[in-house]
């Protein structure tokens, strides 16, 4: 692989077993595990601080070389192979087993939802919608040419700031975290030669120890626990997603130099997979091991379950490699 991309891997790696810990974490608790509710509250609230914003930047690091690779309309084609089609695929299976399964799952899914997937996204998918958006208003605004970037980072200020007023199509989730992308999009040329500059390990501790320090002191002494997203406090959001990207870079950027923790660069580069599947399988383990194995521990609920929503995806990946059957997570043209 190119040593190029080989940090981002990582990076997305360590994004996808947050995300994977967050929402399985959530679903536990809301679902009846007994997770302990402060554990709770301030591990939900500090790790949504930062781990989508962190995902979005990533998104946006390769999307000008993309684009430039592949001209406007080849770049949409493969946008909507890769994001739409799994969107639709993956919503529709996941709604339709939360609707067979609606008196045990947390949200109670009806054949409605099912409908509504194609302008209101259902649970973790409202991330493919809203990045499926930011690559759509990338090609809109490459029509300014050498300007395409600066306009695009002030809209993306200006939706941060003042989002626009509906509530469907991922629109809360495109305005708070489209300036991440476009950040992404932005500091690109700077970050993918970022392994050319060495990070020494107390410098990572030292990031990781402000990111979770600086989480727990603000959730603690300065406001409520609470999921920073909802815009309830922007400039705690955005100093804690900042930190968080900066932090977690400097981790992926550190492990991809001394070429250890591969298992990360593997999740990585089945991120996609693993986000798609994830629910369905996290959840579905959760109620095997209550109904069948009556396990009630809550820590080896989450350790079981995210090991398994991480493993699954991919065996499932090789197995439709393996039988030539190349749609089950893109359409290929």
């Amino acid at each position: 692989m190119n040593t190029r991309t080989n940090w981002v891997d990582y990076g997305k790696g360590i994004g996808i077993i947050l995300m994977v810990y967050g929402h399985l974490l959530s679903s536990a608790y809301h679902g009846g595990i007994k997770v302990p509710g402060h554990f709770f509250a301030l591990s939900d609230s500090i790790l949504y601080g930062f781990h989508m914003p962190f995902f979005f930047f990533l998104s946006g690091i390769f999307v000008e070389s993309s684009f430039r690779k592949r001209g406007a309309k080849n770049y949409l084609l493969d946008k909507f192979s890769r994001i739409a089609y799994p969107y639709i695929i993956w919503s529709i299976l996941q709604v339709s087993v939360e609707v067979l399964f609606s008196s045990q799952t947390q949200q109670g899914a009806t054949i409605f939802d099912l409908l509504a997937v194609v302008y209101r996204p259902w649970g973790q998918f409202w991330f493919l919608y809203a990045l499926l958006l930011m690559h759509i208003t990338y090609a809109l605004f490459s029509n300014f040419g050498k300007y395409t970037i600066p306009l695009m980072f002030i809209a993306a200020i200006v939706l941060f700031c003042y989002p626009l007023p509906i509530d469907i199509m991922a629109a809360p989730g495109f305005c708070t975290h489209f300036i991440f992308f476009a950040g992404g999009v932005m500091l690109a040329g700077k970050i993918i030669g970022a392994e050319k500059i060495n990070i020494p390990f107390w410098g990572v501790i030292l990031l990781l120890a402000a990111l979770i320090g600086s989480g727990y002191f603000i959730f603690e002494n300065l406001i409520s626990p609470t999921r920073l997203a909802d815009r309830s406090h922007l400039f705690y959001f955005l100093y804690l997603s900042v930190l968080g990207i900066i932090a977690c870079s400097a981790l992926a950027q550190y492990l991809a130099e001394k070429n250890i923790a591969q298992f990360l660069q593997v999740l990585g580069t089945y991120s996609l997979q693993i986000y798609l599947v994830h629910m369905l399988a996290g959840v579905g383990i959760r109620m095997a091991l209550l109904l069948v194995f009556g396990i009630q521990n809550w820590a080896a609920h989450i350790i079981i379950g995210v090991t398994f929503a991480l493993v699954t995806p991919i065996l499932m990946q090789k197995i439709s490699d393996r039988v030539n059957f190349p749609y089950l997570f893109e359409l290929r043209m």
